[in-house]
């Protein structure tokens, strides 16, 4: 029972989120629809790969039994939970302890049916990738929709390791809302905001790396005066300051210096040194700034494939990469507009600090498998942001637009010389 309300509120939710645009084109419907079948796909993938493959155990097990704790005072409409600290999973309201919170509600919809609540969290990463969709469709005019949506819904990545109890699916949510707000004629605020709260109450450094890259946008802006520029670059700074000091404050750290950054590293990489996914030892430090860039963007390589794992995580960074490759005219385009179109700004900030930052602080691949498929989305976009096929088809209506025009005009002119001769 609690399966089929699941798939049921999934099909809802499509329908809901299903544009006219997208209904009256066959092949983005087709590909749409797909899309929603896969979400049901990659959660039975997921309890198979969990119960037969994960070597032990997986994270969706721990997030369930603490759920399972907040679903029973929900049921007996007592949210203590929300407010009582002595409940908080590490003594935090946000981060790992704020996932429960959905969860216990899922669990309470699907009567803890096991696939129902996992299901429930791809269908949120489906809404995620969905408002990302409609994003980029607005601000790219020679978007290659078709292609982009066949990426975004069927890549492996994005619905295989978001069919789960996770933080992952709600960064997608996350991002896909802060996306909607942004436009290069103005910004919604309201947007923005709620995106960044999603984020932060999930993952805060995700949203602490979504806030650096929303400010490149205000300060890197070349249609500005050097005036305005100056002025923008002295907010940011004070902006960076008064992060990095609540970082520290959060962190523990006295001050932010290379020894610093390589005690906080080797703490927080010893935390994710377990199962068969462990990546060399990075140098250390800024030092480990290259290494940890290959890690997140093209590790592990092929021969480094291990079991199933790094099987599927080498296939799909691969995959990735390649198709960059081939699309490399659209991802030279991106870069160089991206100055002046502040989307693409805030995509490539997002993706640099974010690689950046995970692989600092990350030597698990997987745990990087998973933290990087919030970026594929943005280069996929990347991909396909500029197709000439698309142009040229722009191109061609266009100019059988001006050539109707024109002999409407003529048509008129002729009407009107017979209607003054005949006078």
């Amino acid at each position: 029972m609690g399966a089929i309300i699941a798939i049921l509120l999934l099909i809802g939710l499509a329908q809901w989120l299903k544009s006219s645009y997208i209904k009256n084109q066959p092949q983005l419907s087709k590909r749409y629809n797909w899309g929603v079948f896969f979400r049901i796909l990659g959660t039975v993938g997921y309890i198979v790969y969990a119960r037969f493959f994960s070597g032990g155990g997986v994270d969706a097990w721990v997030y369930d039994n603490w759920a399972s704790n907040f679903a029973e005072y929900f049921r007996a409409f007592d949210f203590s939970p929300f407010y009582d600290e002595t409940l908080w999973r590490n003594s935090q309201l946000f981060y790992t302890n704020f996932v429960a919170y959905p969860a216990a509600f899922f669990m309470i919809f699907t009567f803890d049916n096991e696939f129902g609540v996992y299901l429930l969290f791809s269908a949120v990463c489906f809404a995620g990738l969905i408002l990302l969709f409609k994003a980029f469709r607005k601000n790219y005019f020679f978007l290659d929709q078709p292609n982009l949506l066949f990426w975004v819904l069927l890549f492996p990545a994005l619905w295989f390791w978001t069919s789960t109890i996770g933080k992952d699916a709600f960064m997608f949510l996350g991002m896909g809302v802060v996306c909607m707000g942004i436009h290069n004629r103005r910004l919604n605020y309201t947007y923005i905001l709620i995106g960044l709260a999603i984020l932060y109450a999930f993952r805060p450094p995700t949203a602490y790396v979504a806030v650096l890259a929303l400010g490149s946008f205000f300060i890197l802006n070349i249609k500005d005066n050097w005036l305005i520029r100056i002025f923008k670059i002295t907010a940011g700074i004070v902006v960076i300051i008064l992060l990095a000091n609540y970082l520290s404050d959060q962190w523990g750290v006295e001050e932010f210096s290379n020894q610093e950054l390589t005690e906080l590293q080797s703490g927080t990489l010893r935390n994710n040194e377990y199962g068969t996914g462990v990546l060399d030892e990075k140098a250390g430090g800024i030092g480990s700034i290259p290494q940890g860039i290959i890690d997140v963007l093209a590790r592990p390589f092929l021969w480094e494939i291990r079991n199933v794992l790094t099987a599927a995580a080498a296939i799909e960074i691969n995959a990735v990469l390649l198709l960059l490759i081939i699309k490399r005219k659209s991802f030279m385009r991106f870069i160089k507009d991206s100055l002046s179109h502040r989307l693409s700004t805030f995509v490539l900030a997002f993706v640099f600090i974010y690689v950046v930052t995970v692989g600092l602080f990350e030597n698990n691949i997987g745990l990087i498998a998973r933290h990087r498929s919030i970026i594929f989305p943005f280069l996929f976009l990347m991909a396909f942001a500029y197709d000439d096929k698309v142009k040229r088809a722009y191109q061609q209506f266009m100019w059988r637009k001006r050539k109707q025009a024109a002999e409407k005009l003529t048509a008129e002119k002729l009407m009107r010389k017979e209607t003054q001769v005949n006078n």
